[in-house]
């Protein structure tokens, strides 16, 4: 049976087939991804002629949620000691809780007045809290739906990134990057929307995961068919220094979500069924001795870099360290 070459490595041997079902509607369609033998790169092998049909009304990252105007307040408290500002208030607030984004945030360098953008932003929920804390960020989406750009207000424009001209600080792929068809070229066009000292910040799952080994194809962030691509630590890193890039920084952040939603997957409970944690937020399936364990391992995994999805800071690497990318070929299985 041929099976193609990686896309990142072009390794050709060893190659393999995995299969996945769509469950986060529960559609249950099946789809084969490949995985490579060496970089450990899966990918999707033939995407569906109509991806929009994947991103309904009902995905969540589309919900537009408005901000009132004391949460904007608050959102620039918390927000302004990650942007270098000594605020005494902001530091009491994030002693309480600190913000989900405050610990890739502040090694970005970002500051007020820099230009950010966020690709795959969905809502723009992010872009937004940095707009009250006073940074120049502006969110594209080529599948936020049309009827929701008039509530936004500007916050998200419906574009792909290859059309973006101009310089930023730092470009984002809050976990919108897997969902990519062509990861290399899209990279190399946010290397190059860089100013100097400016950095690309990937957030990805990871399919080296302990989480991917344990529950296969119920892993939660396999998300078949709309992560068409998922990284390995060291396929993103080859990727990266193929697009001109270098990993400064490498922060693993995965949560109890990978548990309890992979549990809920593997008893064909639904991320969109009212059966799911996700919809109910009902102690049912799962006890509140369960889910303090699901948080304790996922920290633990992530000290011992095992976790399932992390953040990448990448910025311009030096010439001699660009690899050239290293065509695929068809080649024959030996799985």
């Amino acid at each position: 049976m041929t099976i193609a070459g990686c896309s990142i490595c072009g390794n050709v041997t060893g190659n393999c087939r995995w299969q996945a079902r769509e469950k986060m509607d529960g559609t249950l369609e099946a789809f084969d991804y490949v995985q490579c033998a060496v970089c450990g790169h899966l990918r999707l092998e033939t995407p569906p002629a109509n991806m929009g049909k994947y991103y309904a009304r009902n995905y969540s990252p589309f919900h537009v949620r408005h901000i009132p105007p004391l949460r904007r307040w608050l959102y620039r408290s918390r927000t302004a000691p990650a942007l270098g500002q000594s605020a005494l208030l902001g530091r009491l607030l994030n002693l309480l809780k600190k913000p989900y984004y405050f610990y890739w945030l502040k090694k970005t360098g970002l500051r007020r007045g820099n230009r950010f953008l966020d690709v795959g932003c969905g809502a723009g929920m992010l872009v937004s809290i940095l707009r009250c804390a006073g940074v120049d960020s502006q969110g594209i989406d080529r599948y936020f739906p049309a009827e929701n750009l008039a509530e936004d207000e500007g916050v998200v424009l419906r574009r792909d990134l290859l059309d973006e001209t101009g310089s930023y600080h730092a470009v984002l792929f809050d976990h919108s990057f897997e969902h990519i068809p062509n990861p290399r070229e899209l990279l190399t066009k946010a290397a190059a929307l860089l100013e100097p000292g400016g950095c690309v910040i990937v957030r990805i799952p990871l399919s080296d995961s302990f989480a991917r080994y344990r529950y296969g194809a119920n892993w939660v962030q396999w998300d078949a068919p709309r992560h068409l691509n998922l990284f390995t630590q060291d396929s993103f890193s080859r990727l990266a220094r193929q697009c001109g890039l270098r990993v400064e920084t490498m922060l693993q952040d995965s949560s109890s979500f990978q548990f309890w939603a992979s549990e809920d997957y593997r008893h064909d409970r639904f991320f969109h069924s009212k059966e799911s944690f996700a919809q109910s937020q009902q102690y049912v399936h799962f006890t509140r001795r369960q889910m303090r364990d699901y948080a304790r391992w996922a920290k633990w995994l992530n000290q011992m870099g095992a976790g399932d999805q992390a953040t990448f800071i990448c910025r311009m690497a030096s010439n001699e360290a660009v690899e050239r990318p290293v065509p695929a070929q068809p080649g024959e299985s030996t799985a």
